[in-house]
């Protein structure tokens, strides 16, 4: 099933907005890992990213664990994107499509081969967003994408449905 490109940014998005908040916010408290911001940083995010502020103030709320993460991510979606940017179960098609599992695979790739670079001070997620595109327009990028297409496309083709 072909979703529309427009649409797995936009989710990918989301994804990766969270994991860039994990990334450099988390600080371990009494009752496990939480997010925190400092005042300035607070004030920062609320301007550059107002739409997703919410689930910064949502991931702020508890313990962080992979549930909440997952859990506040699927209500954001649902909330903001699901039939409002895009067609209902769009969101649901998106995070069963393929060309959002290569995405999801591309930035984790991205993230390990730039750990060193990216842990020398907090950087932006707009910076982030800016390198890793620069990064996918890459050849070598863009050679590992078609492979994994490519893979992904033979392990369904093998899957019984």
């Amino acid at each position: 099933m072909s979703v529309p490109k427009a649409a797995v940014r936009e989710v990918a998005k989301v994804f990766h907005f969270e994991f860039w908040l994990r990334y450099y916010f988390i600080q371990e408290a009494e009752d496990g890992l939480r997010l925190v911001l400092s005042p300035e940083q607070e004030m920062q995010m609320r301007r550059s990213f107002p739409e997703m502020w919410e689930l910064v103030e949502r991931l702020q709320e508890e313990p962080l664990s992979p549930q909440l993460s997952q859990q506040a991510v699927g209500e954001y979606l649902q909330l903001y994107v699901e039939g409002k940017k895009f067609a209902p179960n769009t969101v649901p098609n998106v995070l069963d499509s393929k060309d959002f599992e290569v995405e999801m695979y591309l930035f984790d790739t991205w993230v390990e081969l730039h750990e060193d670079q990216l842990m020398e001070k907090i950087y932006g997620f707009d910076w982030w967003m800016h390198v890793y595109e620069k990064w996918r327009e890459g050849e070598g990028a863009k050679h590992m994408e078609q492979s994994l297409k490519n893979q992904v496309k033979q392990h369904s083709s093998t899957t019984v449905h």
